[in-house]
């Protein structure tokens, strides 16, 4: 356990540019293995799942989201 706090203290110390870097090697792998509209759909649905686990963790309701994305973006 040890071993992998010292990997992510080292991944979080990297400059952005080699997180792009790293994510677009995951990024390219995916496509050469899946093809692009499976990798696509595996980033949308990872999006999606990022989304509500964070709705769920902040105990938010989906109403009170909707009414503040909809309010921003429709307002004048």
């Amino acid at each position: 356990m040890n071993w992998l706090r010292h990997a992510l203290g080292w991944f979080i110390g990297l400059p952005r540019r080699y997180h792009g870097v790293m994510v677009g090697c995951l990024f390219w792998l995916f496509w050469m293995v899946f093809g692009f509209w499976r990798t696509l759909l595996l980033l949308v649905l990872a999006g999606v799942g990022y989304v509500v686990g964070r709705i769920l963790e902040e105990n938010q309701s989906w109403r009170a989201i909707l009414d503040k994305l909809l309010s921003e973006r429709f307002t004048e």
